[in-house]
């Protein structure tokens, strides 16, 4: 199998660069699987889990919001937050969980229950991304 440049960077800096066989990501319209050769593709990211596989097997990640480009030359995923499942805390998620939801329990509408609704997305992909892996 064929491998392709990957480079997955956030806000914070590079997440990941190399050659990869295949890439699943989960985008706003379901999960998109991207292996070499793929035709150009430009894709907005959703809430869920980046999966690469590797010539040593398979790494995943906790995924939410931003970007997917496929180029010849490249696959490029900017992304608001990344995180390997194997470095998630659970602990911090699960308070972050907690959190959004009695944030929800107290607004009725607006951004700022948009944002809790967020943040009790994220913290259920990285718990639910962290225990399954």
């Amino acid at each position: 199998m064929s491998t392709f440049f990957l480079s997955v960077v956030t806000p914070d800096g590079i997440f990941f660069e190399g050659q990869v066989r295949r890439v699943v990501v989960r985008t706003r319209t379901g999960d998109v699987g991207i292996m070499a050769g793929h035709i150009s593709y430009v894709a907005a990211l959703g809430i869920g889990k980046l999966r690469i596989t590797l010539d040593g097997g398979v790494r995943v990640a906790a995924v939410a919001d931003g970007v997917l480009k496929v180029s010849k030359e490249k696959t490029v995923i900017l992304a608001q937050t990344c995180e390997w499942a194997d470095e998630i805390d659970v602990e911090r998620a699960r308070r972050a969980e907690e959190m959004a939801r009695q944030r929800l329990q107290t607004l009725q509408s607006g951004k700022e229950f948009e944002r809790a609704e967020l943040k009790l997305r994220r913290a259920l992909n990285r718990l639910s991304i962290a225990e399954k892996e």
